[in-house]
């Protein structure tokens, strides 16, 4: 059991590993990529694969350019667009079983539902198309903010943006830091989702079912 939360107007959501799982996100990046490298440059998969990853590492993902498909496309001159490769792997999405059931509950309730991510919008929208519904706002902290990561200044953003308290927010993912720690600095009610049940604590949750209950809307 948790302990119930009062005055929440905003429930915010971390996209992969929370909404939905990484397979679609490591196959774009990991498979696709490496493949249309070796098609386009006529190499073996293994030699484009090993290109590509040395090419991620030099740039690292503290750059903006790690997260925007459209540069690595230029970069590689692959004379195809996301939409293309998007297409090869949609197929790999996987919304999580218990998340759509969870969106209905807290919609029905009157608590406005929002996605607070990382990844480039591109990425989101594909993503959470089928679920794209529940959800008033879209923030990205690459796309809208031009930030890497998600800060402490992206959730006091997003806050001043909804017109609402940080206290009067939750927010749940899968990053320690960046869906979890820093939100909780500003004031936001962060839960870190550990689907696999690896940690243990009071703001830790292994199911996005366990919000029913924070909010007071389980068996309700």
């Amino acid at each position: 059991m948790h302990e119930q939360l009062e005055g929440i107007r905003v429930v915010s959501f971390d996209v992969d590993g929370t909404l939905t799982d990484k397979k679609f996100v490591d196959e774009v990046w990991l498979r696709g990529i490496p493949e249309i490298y070796a098609e386009t440059h006529d190499m073996s998969f293994e030699d484009a694969f090993k290109i590509v990853m040395e090419a991620y590492e030099e740039v690292g993902e503290n750059s903006i350019e790690w997260y925007l498909i459209d540069y690595w496309l230029q970069r590689f001159q692959l004379n195809v667009s996301y939409e293309n490769i998007f297409e090869r792997f949609k197929h790999e999405i996987r919304v999580y079983p218990e998340v759509e059931s969870v969106l209905q509950r807290l919609s029905a309730a009157g608590y406005e539902l929002i996605i607070c991510s990382n990844a480039a919008r591109e990425f989101i929208d594909v993503q959470i198309a089928d679920i794209k519904h529940y959800f008033s706002r879209i923030f990205s902290a690459v796309s809208d903010f031009r930030q890497v990561k998600k800060s402490n200044d992206f959730y006091l953003e997003v806050c001043k943006i909804l017109g609402v308290e940080p206290q009067e927010v939750v927010h749940v993912g899968d990053h320690w830091v960046f869906d979890f720690l820093n939100p909780r600095k500003v004031g936001i009610n962060a839960f870190f989702l550990d689907r696999r049940g690896e940690k243990y604590g009071a703001f830790i949750i292994k199911s996005l079912e366990e919000l029913l209950d924070i909010l007071g809307l389980d068996g309700a």
